[in-house]
């Protein structure tokens, strides 16, 4: 099912900012090493807020978009990894927020692994989605155009 305009723009622009925040954030405090800085508490900051709003996004796609490529099994492996990729995001992030010191570091790296991730499947999951979507749009056009109503579908007519 092809998202509407704001619910697409909102996937689009939440992934990113939750994508570019974090990626910036780790590139500062892991690589750079700027553990202090204005920058990185901002970073973290925008990243955890847009978290939230990533979530509640998510969970706006999973009545319908979700349950109908559920149905017509369309980009099912994809989705099903976009959706565990989610979940498991949102654990790690609890996991680093209210987590023990002991196990900060094994889920900081889950959680990076996961997120650097996100940024080959999702673009992988709306390129599969939009193909589909297009092939089926040329089956119906080389089929008529449209499909008849039941009643002739049934010989009826």
């Amino acid at each position: 099912m092809r998202l509407g305009f704001w619910q697409r723009t909102a996937v689009f622009a939440t992934t990113a900012l939750v994508g570019v925040t974090g990626l910036l954030w780790f590139v500062l405090h892991d690589m750079i090493g700027d553990e202090s800085g204005d920058a990185t508490h901002v970073l973290l900051i925008l990243h955890g807020v847009s978290s939230y709003v990533i979530l509640v996004v998510i969970g706006s796609l999973l009545p319908r978009h979700v349950r109908s490529g559920w149905v017509r099994r369309r980009n099912i492996v994809t989705g099903l990894t976009v959706t565990v990729v989610m979940a498991v995001l949102a654990a790690t992030g609890l996991g680093l927020y209210y987590g023990g010191e002991d196990l900060h570091a094994p889920v900081k790296w889950l959680h990076v692994v996961f997120g650097l991730g996100c940024f080959a499947l999702f673009p992988a999951h709306a390129f599969l989605a939009a193909r589909s979507w297009r092939s089926s749009q040329s089956a119906t056009a080389d089929q008529g155009g449209a499909t008849p109503p039941p009643e002739l579908a049934a010989g009826q007519g």
